[in-house]
């Protein structure tokens, strides 16, 4: 063995090779790390134009499993996200489609195409501005390193102009993030009153280089078949609905979500939602709306004031529970007897107080709200938690529904009532805080405003 040893080029070195080497490898140890870190020492970041990646979302603390793939080319400002989310509310293993397109382009500049094949359908909107989670990057404030999946990267962060936006990212030597955190809502682009939770990106598989127009490509349902057709009204059906909120809330319906008692569900089922809504009151409303439905719309709270986005003008919108349960078109125009029902109420659809519904094409009116109730009534006096979780993943959740709307019926507590709820008496969490950090309807990140 020592034969073999000797015999090595190693061995037969001058024995001043060996010191030599090391004190190069000291001397360049410092060049080496200032090469590592030169992207920190720099006023800015360096950002990669134009990549692809692999991408796993996270909303807050809500249990999603939300993967998909991102696409950024900020020379021709375009971006877009590919996901899809397993939904085990109602059934294990269900997943629901979502492609959000960001255009820097005059006119609809913000599509979402929710579902996929031919019952798919488009939710675009104008927003004021192009929407890009990377906003801002460009002049953010270095504040630390990390490491993330093994790889080292820079933090930066920056708040946009609006004074709410934060964006936190670990960019890589290659210019791309591979983690990215912030307050900013994915619908619009920027924070709300609505949302102020935090989503957090994570990238992999990154592949930078130029991207061609076809990974940009308006998808079919919203370049051909936006807005989908109404369904073919049977009457003026009367609705029972319900709507989880904030106190603070006025009472008012319009350019709002709502959901009826299967629907609402969704997300008073959840495995979070006994503490994530326990500072929430739900109120009951009944009115009349014509049963030509439109599409679903996302109304959210922005500006000072409430707008719903990608509806069908005046129309009441309507959809199945995160689109699933089977129905053509996310349930526009199904019964959705297995999931529920979300409903969006378009402000210039109401008609007047003295109007029949249909009367100068007004699609619904005469909406009362019944009552309030604290949520976290619902949740500890009347088992609302305890009974979710038996029926999760088996809808429909005839049992839990049952329960949401014997304590909006009475507020007699032997017939499972829940009683009336003033601003004084909704519980104060941590989570009041934090704000409601909730998917909430027909989105991949805002709550019902």
């Amino acid at each position: 063995a020592s034969t073999l040893l000797l015999s090595t080029p190693m061995m037969i070195r001058p024995p001043f090779v060996l010191p030599a080497m090391w004190l190069l490898g000291l001397l360049a140890a410092p060049w080496r790390e200032a090469a590592n870190l030169d992207s920190a020492l720099r006023e800015q970041p360096f950002l990669a134009p134009s990549w692809s990646a692999s991408m796993q979302l996270d909303i807050a603390d809500v249990a999603l499993d939300a993967r998909g793939t991102y696409l950024h080319d900020a020379n021709h400002r375009r971006n877009r996200q590919l996901l899809t989310l397993r939904i085990d509310i109602f059934k294990e293993g269900e997943v629901a489609h979502y492609d959000i397109l960001n255009l820097d382009v005059k006119g609809l500049n913000h599509n979402i195409t929710v579902g996929d094949g031919p019952d798919a359908i488009c939710r675009p909107s104008k927003l004021p501005s192009y929407v890009d989670l990377m906003e801002g990057l460009d002049h953010a404030s270095h504040i630390g390193r990390k490491v993330v999946a093994g790889e080292h990267c820079e933090v930066w962060t920056v708040t946009l102009a609006d004074g709410t936006t934060k964006t936190t990212a670990c960019i890589a030597r290659d210019g791309v993030p591979r983690e990215l955190n912030t307050t900013a809502n994915m619908l619009t682009g920027h924070a709300s009153l609505a949302f102020h939770g935090n989503t957090s990106l994570r990238f992999k598989d990154i592949k930078i280089g130029p991207l061609d127009d076809e990974s940009f490509a308006v998808s079919i349902p919203c370049s051909s078949n936006y807005p989908s057709k109404p369904c073919v009204a049977v009457g003026v059906e009367d609705l029972d609905l319900y709507r989880i909120h904030s106190p603070n809330e006025p009472k008012d319906i319009r350019n709002r979500d709502t959901g009826d008692a299967l629907g609402d569900m969704a997300f008073l089922c959840l495995a979070e939602s006994s503490e994530a809504y326990r500072d929430k009151v739900v109120t009951h409303w009944r009115l009349k709306a014509n049963s030509s439905w439109g599409q679903y719309a996302y109304c959210v709270y922005q500006n000072k004031t409430n707008s719903c986005l990608g509806g069908t003008g005046h129309l009441v919108g309507r959809e199945s529970a995160w689109g699933m349960g089977g129905g053509p078109f996310q349930g526009q125009c199904d019964k959705n007897q297995v999931v529920g029902s979300w409903y969006s109420f378009p402000a210039e659809g109401e008609c007047g107080p003295r109007e029949d519904i249909g009367s100068r094409g007004c699609t619904w009116g005469r909406a009362v709200a019944k009552r309030t109730v604290s949520a976290s009534c619902l949740f500890e006096q009347r088992s609302l938690a305890a009974v979710c979780a038996l029926e999760r993943g088996h809808a429909p959740m005839t049992r839990s529904a049952a329960i949401l709307v014997a304590a909006l019926a009475s507020d007699d507590p032997s017939k499972g009532g829940c009683p009336d709820v003033s601003k004084d008496s909704v519980i104060k969490t941590k989570w009041s805080e934090a704000g409601t950090l909730f998917l909430q309807k027909g989105s991949v990140a805002h709550e019902r405003t």
